[in-house]
């Protein structure tokens, strides 16, 4: 048996904080250190941040980030571990891997594959590795395997995991027995699943060790990564670390047992016909690492670890454990929002406009859990002091249905909650519309309800400037893919959380979150239909259509890139309760809305990225400003259900 103690880490970190992020990776190596792991993997560009974007082009970044990783390699005495940073070589800019072992640092392992695809773009900034090996800052570079005392290492980074040919696969062939992989993976609900199962299926293939290690918490802005790590086996899942942590740092370990790879290698017939079958590639090298000798680990703790039966998996039932997506998916909106927040370093508060509704009532909900979590959850129970919450009511056209809403929820979570009536704004800036318009009969009812929600969003900016405060933007996605919001009002602000959340999921959570935690305020929300109260007896589903109906259009228009055609007929399946033509109204109504919105969608504040489908027209979805989709309104018309 060679017992080998392998550990994962996962860590927040911030772009350009070398001090900072050096830090919280000492700490994750000194606690490795003491639990007598052999073998550390960290994320994908750990010392100098992930996502670097343009900022990779000054070279200070990269010149830095190897001072750092030198700083770092200082603190592995007595252990090896792999530190993601960006290397330049010839004017070309590498993702790279670098292996250091007592102190040493023996080589870095190049990113193979780049993605360019959903929020990625990477082709931008990085050069693609191309194969073989070189010499970067004095250690060699490319395609390496690590011959440690312990056994044969290699690494594959992020996107190679997910490419169709696993660039870890020569080097395999040429003994590797375990294959690292430091990653930034974004969050979508249940995505770990999909991790798992890939990781478990390279391991599986390559008749090794995998060891995936993911970034987490938020990035510049946009992204949350929910951290996690895998450690599989060719048979089994070894190790699951914690997702979405609130620790700014996670680290799990496991024992393997590389004797048990050479055995696997050596019974199975397809690796030894796979191997037969290649020679061994001269593109590949294998780095000598002399390190201290090494003592393999515990024998009883490997036993420990192991499950009760070899041949039937224990499984816990899921009755009453809830519902694992909406669980992920708020905690991962809590992370991002609290590490934007720590990370600016510009605030001292979350302010909400809070309407009654559901919208605003997710971001206070959110906000909350967030502000729970600054420091790690040191100062949960002081969490009030940084939230303020404010309801504007603007005479009749808002409901004390709304205002004793908000005012139960704010309570129920123990936030201030004041009244601040807008009324007298919107007369005065509804008779300067008039004067601008040349009479009132020239302003446009849009206009008319269009005015009170800007001045909304100026008072709400005028208080942030005072308060200290990071404006929350209570838009969802369902009103951003259709324009359903006001420019300069309600898309006016610091930080949107929700954009890229859908109504259908915004209720599924508040209903969710309601018998959850047993939060009854949420109920009297709920039970309040949609409505931006702009206008009498306005409703959101009025004006639009459905929002079950507007949801499934959008992910089959947008993200499966269905004909408007399709999606009538796919609608007109799912939705037998509604008439066929009325749903092509609907479809034709959506797709106007559609591709009218880009402009409004080029100008929404910073937003979180949490599901594959995203609007984000900077890092997820480039719709042109302008163009025609007549071509397809023609052929929606036409359409029929036999075709």
């Amino acid at each position: 048996m060679r017992l080998v103690k392998i550990g994962v880490s996962s860590v927040s970190v911030k772009v350009g904080d070398f001090a900072g992020n050096m830090k919280r990776l000492i700490e994750i190596i000194e606690e490795a250190k003491k639990e007598d792991i052999h073998l550390l993997v960290t994320p994908e560009l750990c010392i100098p941040g992930y996502s670097l974007e343009d900022r990779i082009y000054w070279p200070d970044i990269a010149r830095q980030s190897w001072a750092t990783l030198a700083e770092i390699a200082g603190y592995c005495d007595g252990i090896t571990a792999f530190f993601g940073l960006p290397v330049i070589d010839n004017g070309m800019i590498y993702n790279a891997a670098a292996l250091v072992s007592d102190k040493i640092i023996y080589g870095m392992i190049l990113k193979k594959n780049l993605p360019a695809y959903s929020i990625f773009y990477e082709g931008r900034n990085w050069t693609a590795w191309q194969g073989g090996v070189t010499e970067i800052n004095g250690v060699p570079a490319g395609e390496l395997v690590f011959r440690l005392p312990f056994g044969m290492v290699t690494a594959e980074i992020c996107e190679d995991l997910w490419s169709a040919v696993s660039p870890a696969r020569e080097r395999v062939r040429l003994g590797a027995e375990i294959v690292c992989n430091p990653s930034a993976s974004p969050f979508t609900p249940r995505k770990n699943e999909e991790r798992k199962r890939l990781v478990m299926g390279a391991a599986s293939s390559l008749k090794s060790v995998y060891a995936y290690a993911n970034l987490l918490g938020c990035d510049n802005s946009r992204l949350v990564f929910d951290g996690g790590g895998i450690i599989a086996t060719p048979d089994a899942l070894a190790c699951e670390g914690h997702i979405l942590s609130k620790q700014y740092w996670t680290l799990s370990s496991t024992i393997v047992d590389l004797g048990e790879i050479g055995r696997l290698r050596m019974e199975n017939t397809t690796w030894r016909k796979d191997i037969s079958a290649h020679n061994v590639t001269e593109s590949v090298d294998v780095i000598d690492v002399k390190s201290s000798v090494f003592t393999p680990a515990s024998m009883g703790e490997y036993v420990r670890q192991q499950p009760k039966s070899y041949y039937v998996s224990s499984t816990e039932s899921l009755k009453g454990a809830g519902n694992p997506a909406l669980d992920e998916l708020f905690n991962a909106l809590a992370l991002g929002l609290r590490d934007y927040f720590e990370k600016v370093g510009a605030f001292e508060r979350f302010l909400i406009a809070l309407s009654g509704g559901r919208d605003s009532a997710l971001c206070l909900l959110i906000a909350v859990r967030a502000a729970k979590m600054f420091e790690e959850g040191r100062s949960a129970a002081d969490y009030a002091a940084h939230i303020n919450t404010v309801y504007l009511p603007n005479g009749s056209l808002s409901s004390q249905a709304t205002q004793d809403a908000a005012y139960e929820l704010a309570a129920e979570l123990g936030v201030p909650f004041q009244v601040v009536s807008i009324q007298e704004e919107v007369k005065i800036a509804l008779s300067k519309a008039a004067e601008i318009a040349g009479g009132m009969e020239h302003v446009a009812p849009m206009a008319k309800q269009n005015l009170q929600a800007r001045v909304r969003g100026a008072m709400m900016l005028n208080w942030a400037n005072s308060a200290g405060g990071l404006l929350l933007v209570t838009s969802n996605l369902s009103e951003a893919a259709v324009g359903y919001s006001t420019t300069g009002g309600d898309n006016q602000g610091g930080y949107s959380p929700i954009a890229n959340v859908p109504k259908t999921v915004v209720s599924q959570l508040l209903e969710y979150i309601a018998q959850r935690d047993g939060i009854t305020s949420l109920q009297k929300i709920l039970e309040i239909p949609p409505s931006a109260e702009l206008a009498p007896g306005q409703q959101d589903e009025t004006d639009l259509m459905p929002y079950v109906v507007l949801d499934d259009l959008l992910y089959l228009y947008a993200r499966k890139r269905l004909s408007l055609a399709n999606c009538w007929r796919m609608v007109c399946l799912r939705f037998p309760g509604y008439d066929c033509e009325q749903l092509r109204t609907w479809v034709m109504d959506f797709a106007k809305r559609f591709a009218a919105s880009q402009w409004k969608r080029d100008q929404h504040p910073v937003s979180m990225k949490v599901m594959e489908l995203d609007l984000d027209p900077k890092t997820g979805f480039r719709f042109p400003v302008t163009q025609s989709i007549q071509y397809e309104l023609d052929e929606l018309e036409k359409a029929t259900m036999d075709e």
